[in-house]
């Protein structure tokens, strides 16, 4: 048979996949009927989208609207996310600014398509959301990867990132609140990225996914700053602040320019968002608005509960997260094997956890634990891996 393309063996990896693995197994186990297996190695939430906006698109069903929508969204979805946007952002933005997308990876992907040529140089970061990179590649780009240290809260250092420059260097990709490591980046940081990307004329994607899940520390837009509107794509998303993950829903905002180019991809990928389920968006914006604080105070509870119980358990480092839905446990002391270490749990423990090595070589010696389970099932996994490190470290 023919090959596929070089495109498809240059998104893979055999850390990201071995990582991903472990979760395979855990999902296998649970719906085989081990239903005691503790699965918090993935970014899903525990409990359902809520009743306002579910009814709204059973409704929307009923009523016909299944039919085909304009490429970047209902006109109406676009003005209300624009007074979202302008209202948690704090930026001026109307519709002409925003396009729907189904989903933020669906928005990374896309804004990789508008803003690259092949051949061109992208900086991402050190650990990396996993699909960055078969999204930025997808152009025919090459991708280097600026390490993320964790003695600096994992925020990146302006330094390692002007070594990263090439003269073809065309975009930076950030992730701010960020996934997996929960950090928060301060303005002062997103404003040396700033003056990087307009002193060497790059393109900024900014995956703004987590914004409104940050607890201690505001998230901060870098399109806030001088001279960054019309280079910054910022990605926002349903999945995680409204609880919507399996909706598929998210949205750009960009200049206008950019805006008619995503346009432009999205009627050749797609050709536009499920009307029922931009329907349901505008409920979530405007019936449910009370739905974004909520999950947050639900999730900071949680991180400080998990936080605390974890706090007992002897050589594993908590790395408390200032937004999201997962914190990074340190197990180095251990002398472990992350990977090892993550199997091991699994089959003695029935608990998975998540080995960061799947997020890049800097999280080596982490796992990413998720909270998005019950206070039960959290203090039960609390008890698992203590018992599991008496056992082992």
């Amino acid at each position: 048979m023919p090959h596929h393309s070089s495109y498809i063996a240059a998104m893979g990896g055999s850390d990201a996949d071995d990582a991903w693995a472990i979760h395979t197994e855990a999902r296998k186990r649970y719906r085989a009927g081990e239903t005691d297996v503790i699965v918090l190695s993935v970014g899903d939430h525990d409990f359902t989208t809520d009743d306002r906006i579910v009814e709204t698109a059973v409704t929307a069903l009923r009523d016909g609207k299944h039919h085909y929508t304009a490429s970047i969204g209902f006109l109406q979805l676009r003005e209300k996310l624009a007074a979202f946007h302008s209202a948690r952002m704090g930026e001026q933005v109307k519709a002409e600014n925003v396009a729907v997308i189904p989903g933020a990876q669906c928005g990374v992907f896309t804004s990789g398509l508008v803003t690259l040529n092949p051949g061109d140089h992208v900086i991402a970061f050190d650990p990396m959301y996993v699909t960055y990179q078969g999204a930025l590649i997808a152009r025919g780009a090459t991708l280097s990867q600026v390490p993320l240290h964790p003695e600096n809260s994992f925020v990146p250092d302006p330094a390692d990132i002007r070594a990263a420059l090439r003269p073809e260097t065309k975009a930076m990709v950030i992730n701010s609140p960020n996934n997996p490591t929960g950090a928060v980046w301060p303005r002062e940081t997103m404003e040396e990225i700033a003056r990087i990307c307009i002193e060497h004329d790059l393109w900024l994607i900014s995956d703004e996914v987590y914004c409104s899940m940050t607890y201690e520390q505001p998230h901060f837009c870098p399109r806030l700053i001088d001279g960054m509107k019309d280079r910054t794509l910022s990605v926002y998303s349903f999945s995680k602040g409204h609880a919507m993950t399996g909706w598929r829903l998210g949205w750009i905002v960009a200049d206008p320019d950019s805006i008619n180019a995503v346009e432009q991809v999205m009627g050749s990928m797609l050709f536009g968002s499920p009307p029922f389920i931009q329907e349901a968006a505008m409920t979530a914006l405007d019936q449910a608005v009370d739905t974004v604080d909520r999950i947050r105070d639900l999730y900071r509870r949680r991180r400080d509960r998990v936080c605390e119980a974890l706090a007992a358990v002897p050589k594993v480092k908590v790395r408390k997260p200032d937004a999201g839905m997962f914190l990074m446990l340190d197990i180095r002391e251990t002398g472990m094997d992350t990977t090892d270490f993550a199997w091991k749990l699994l089959e003695e423990q029935k608990l998975a956890l998540l080995p960061g090595e799947g997020f890049g070589k800097m999280l080596a010696g982490h796992l990413r634990l998720s909270f998005g389970a019950s206070d039960e099932t959290l203090d039960e996994a609390a008890r698992r891996l203590s018992a599991f490190i008496q056992k082992h470290g």
